[in-house]
């Protein structure tokens, strides 16, 4: 059988999920070199069922993850958990462990980086303070909504960031991290307040996290007001942005259609 037309045909069997499996299967002569190739080249979603363990264990492997994938792939492992198959589950639950542990891991290292500056040193640096914020609210948001564990780690997360900044004005590049954790505890008017003391009307990421704590207060005018003002400032937003502007700056009183997200 020549080329590709193997796919075209073949019967209903043995199908290795991975390109590793396919050479396995290869070597033993099971299959044509073609399903190499295409175990190499297809994309699968890795929250498309049947779930891929090959796949979940490969990421869970990366060190590199970002917090938005960390979170899709916790969210895959608890659904493993609820499987019956004994294997799978315990999978499932060794792979959050993982990953939280990951996440304990760096703090902990960052809060020794933090010890080692005694009496006779040079003050703690804010950028080591920062990434001990960040990491902190990075682990909140994989405990959920409305956990004890998610409140402390905030919490934790926003006295980080404040101690970073103790003699000083919160500078633009870490007000986002900021806004982010004030508005996950709730303190919303602190968030607003925060952003009146930088004074920088004609910021655009200022201008967007205005709208944003604007639309958690419930002020939909004043997002409203805000997204006018940006909508001035287009040549410095992004495609996202630029949408989120179009509709508010247009929106009829108290209609909340999407939160404003720097």
């Amino acid at each position: 059988m020549a080329g590709f037309d193997f796919f075209r045909s073949r019967p209903a069997g043995y199908a290795p999920r991975t390109p590793a499996g396919a050479l396995r299967a290869i070597g033993a002569g099971l299959l044509p070199t073609e399903h190499f190739v295409y175990a190499s080249t297809s994309v699968k979603p890795l929250d498309e069922e049947p779930f891929d363990l090959d796949s979940i264990e490969r990421l869970l492997a990366r060190g590199d993850l970002g917090i938005e994938t960390t979170q899709q792939l916790k969210s895959i492992l608890e659904k493993l958990i609820g499987t019956d198959d004994q294997e799978t589950a315990l999978f499932g639950a060794e792979g959050i462990n993982a990953l939280e542990g990951r996440y304990v891991n760096r703090i902990e290292a960052l809060k020794k980086s933090l010890a080692k500056a005694g009496p006779g040193t040079a003050a703690p640096g804010s950028a080591v303070l920062r990434e001990l914020a960040r990491q902190y609210f990075e682990l909140a948001a994989l405990h959920g909504r409305a956990s004890s564990i998610r409140a402390f780690y905030l919490h934790e997360a926003f006295a980080s960031v404040r101690a970073a900044h103790e003699k000083g004005r919160i500078p633009r590049s870490d007000l986002v991290l900021m806004v982010d954790i004030l508005v996950a505890l709730g303190l919303h008017d602190q968030a607003a307040r925060l952003l009146e003391q930088i004074r920088a009307e004609e910021d655009p990421l200022v201008l967007m996290l205005g709208a944003r704590v604007a639309f958690h207060r419930g002020q939909y005018v004043k997002v409203a007001g805000f997204c006018r003002k940006l909508s001035r400032l287009a040549r410095g937003l992004g495609e996202k942005e630029r949408r989120i502007v179009s509709f508010w700056a247009g929106a009829p009183e108290g209609a909340p259609e999407g939160e404003p997200n720097a």
